[in-house]
C-alpha cells in the first residue's frame, strides 16, 4: 500500500515537472513570437494582465506601458479605428472573425494588423477578458492598395482607366450632376511617331498629354485615357461654355509641350447633356464625331508640322547634313533632267533627295557621328532607316507618294542591298539616282568613320561599282555630267 502511495506521489512529481516543461515551452514560443499577443482584463478592473515582448519589435513601445496605462491602446491606434476597439471592449463586436486595425508606431508610421480575438465569459454570459494574437499585415495592405489603384488606373500616364470613367459615369449620371459635360480627345500623329521614334517616345508624347489634361481639369473631374491615344473627361456640373473655355485652355498649353523631339498635339470634341431625359452615351457620341471634324481639318497641317520636326532633328544631328543635302539636291536634279524625267517625277526627285534619309532620325547620334569603324549591331541599326523612313513617309499625304523610293535607296543593282535584296530595273530609277549621288558626296566630304577622298578617286570607285552596286547606265551618265560641269 505504502509502496503506491509513494508510486503515486512520484508520477505526481513527474506530471507537474512536465506541465513546468510544458508551460515553460508555451512561454518561450509566446515571448519569442514575431506576432503581438496579449490578455486584456475588462472586470472588475480594465487592464493588460499579459502582453508579449514582441511589443517593442513591433511598435518601439515597452510592454511596462501597456501595463501602466489601462487606456493605451486607445491613444496608439488610428483615430478612424478607435471606434471599432471601443466595439471590442463592449462585447458589442463579431468575434467569430479577424479583424484589421491601424496602429500607430513610436516614430509616427501607421501599421496594419490583423488581429484575432477571443472573447472570455463568466457563469452569466458577460465577457470578462480577450486574448488576441495580432499580426502585421502592412505588406499587404500595401499589396492590395496597388492592385486596386492599378485596377482603376492606366500604369503609363497614371490617369483613370476606361473602366474606371465607365463606373464613375454610373455615379454621375444623374439630376443632380447636370450640367454633366464629357470632352474626347486623340493625340494627333501618334502612330508616325511610334513608326520614326519608337514607342518609347510615343510614350513621352502620352505621359505628356495627360499632365496637360490634368492640370486643365479640376480636381472634381475625372480625366481618364480612354485607350491608345484616346483620353476622356468627364465634367460634373460644368456647363458648356465653361467646358469650351476648358478645351481652349487645352490647346493653348498644349502647343508649348513637346513630348520629347515632337510637339504635341491633341484634337477634342465636346458635348455636354443639360436635361435628365438625353442619353449620355449619345452625348458621348457626339463628342467623338466633333473631335474627328476636327481631326479632319487639323491632321494636314499637324503632320506637315511633325515632318517639319523631323527634318529640324535630322539637321540638328549633324553639322554637315543640310549642306549635305543641298548638294545632293542640286545633282540629282541635273541627273534627272539629263535622263528626261517627266516634271512629276522631278518634283519628286527633288523632294526625296531632302528626304531620303529621314529615317535616320530614329538612329542614335552615338551612332551616326561615330569615329570609328561601325560594329555589326550598329550596322544593323543604321540599315533600319530606309524602312523607318518609309514608315514616316507612308503616314503623310505630303510624302506617301516618295515612301517606296525611301525604302529603295539602299537597294543595289547586283541585288545584294537592303532592306528587300531588290536588283536591276526592280529598283525604282529615282532611288537609283540618289544611291549613286548620294555615295559620290559622301566620299568627297567624307562622315565621322570614313575620311574625304579626292573628286578623281570618288568618280574611279564610282565607275568600279557600276553594275553591281549602282546603275552602270546612270553612273556613265553622271560621270560625264560631273566632268561638263567640272564637278571632279
Amino acid at each position: 500500500m505504502e509502496t503506491e502511495k509513494n508510486k503515486s506521489k512520484s508520477e505526481q512529481k513527474k506530471d507537474l515537472e512536465k506541465l513546468k516543461k510544458n508551460e515553460r515551452y508555451f512561454r518561450s514560443l509566446i515571448e519569442n513570437a514575431s506576432d503581438i499577443i496579449y490578455r486584456y482584463k475588462l472586470f472588475p478592473k480594465p487592464g493588460y494582465e499579459y502582453i508579449s515582448p514582441s511589443v517593442k519589435i513591433n511598435l518601439g513601445y515597452e510592454p511596462q506601458q501597456y501595463y501602466n496605462n489601462p487606456r493605451f491602446s486607445y491613444k496608439i491606434v488610428h483615430p478612424d479605428d478607435r471606434n471599432i476597439l471601443k466595439k471590442i471592449y463592449s462585447g458589442d463586436f463579431n468575434f467569430s472573425g479577424p479583424v484589421e486595425i491601424r496602429v500607430i508606431h513610436k516614430n509616427g508610421t501607421i501599421i496594419w494588423y490583423e488581429e484575432t480575438i477571443t472573447p472570455f465569459y463568466d457563469s452569466k454570459g458577460k465577457m470578462f477578458a480577450i486574448e488576441s494574437i495580432m499580426h502585421n499585415i502592412s505588406e499587404r495592405k500595401k499589396m492590395e492598395e496597388r492592385l486596386s489603384y492599378m485596377s482603376f488606373h492606366d500604369s503609363l500616364t497614371d490617369l483613370y482607366n476606361r473602366a474606371y470613367f465607365e463606373e464613375e459615369l454610373k455615379r454621375l449620371d444623374t439630376k443632380r450632376q447636370l450640367p454633366l459635360s464629357v470632352i474626347v480627345g486623340d493625340i494627333n500623329g501618334l502612330k508616325l511617331i511610334n513608326d520614326a521614334f519608337g514607342h518609347k517616345e510615343g510614350d513621352e508624347i502620352l505621359k505628356s498629354c495627360a499632365y496637360v489634361l490634368r492640370s486643365c481639369c479640376r480636381v472634381e473631374d475625372i480625366v481618364a485615357r480612354w485607350g491608345g491615344d484616346e483620353f476622356s473627361m468627364l465634367l460634373p456640373n460644368t456647363s458648356e461654355e465653361v467646358t469650351l473655355n476648358i478645351v481652349k485652355r487645352i490647346k493653348e498649353r498644349s502647343a508649348g509641350v513637346t513630348g520629347g523631339k515632337i510637339p504635341l498635339s491633341i484634337s477634342l470634341g465636346v458635348a455636354t447633356k443639360s436635361k435628365s431625359h438625353q442619353d449620355f452615351t449619345k452625348m458621348i457620341k457626339k463628342a467623338e464625331d466633333d473631335m474627328y471634324r476636327s481631326k479632319l481639318i487639323e491632321t494636314k497641317s499637324i503632320i506637315s508640322s511633325i515632318i517639319s520636326s523631323l527634318e529640324g532633328t535630322l539637321f540638328e544631328k549633324s553639322i554637315k547634313t543640310e549642306r549635305h543635302t543641298k548638294r545632293i539636291k542640286k545633282m540629282a536634279l541635273r541627273l534627272g533632267r539629263a535622263i528626261r524625267l517627266s516634271a512629276n517625277e522631278i518634283d519628286e526627285l527633288s523632294l526625296l533627295a531632302t528626304i531620303h534619309d529621314i529615317g535616320k532620325v530614329a538612329i542614335l547620334d552615338i551612332i551616326l557621328n561615330k569615329k570609328e569603324n561601325l560594329s555589326k549591331k550598329e550596322w544593323e541599326t543604321i540599315k533600319r532607316h530606309p524602312e523607318i523612313g518609309y514608315r514616316i513617309a507612308i503616314s503623310s499625304n505630303q510624302l506617301s507618294s516618295i515612301a517606296e523610293y525611301i525604302l529603295t535607296v539602299h537597294e543595289w543593282w547586283n541585288g545584294k542591298g537592303y532592306p528587300q535584296g531588290l536588283k536591276g530595273e526592280e529598283i525604282p530609277v529615282l532611288s537609283r539616282i540618289i544611291a549613286i549621288v548620294d555615295a559620290y558626296e559622301v566620299m568627297i566630304t567624307g562622315r565621322p568613320y570614313k575620311k574625304a577622298i579626292s573628286k578623281e578617286k570618288a568618280i574611279a570607285e564610282l565607275e568600279k561599282c557600276s553594275g553591281s552596286q549602282f546603275d552602270p547606265g546612270l553612273v556613265k551618265k553622271f560621270v560625264e555630267i560631273l566632268k561638263r560641269n567640272n564637278r571632279y
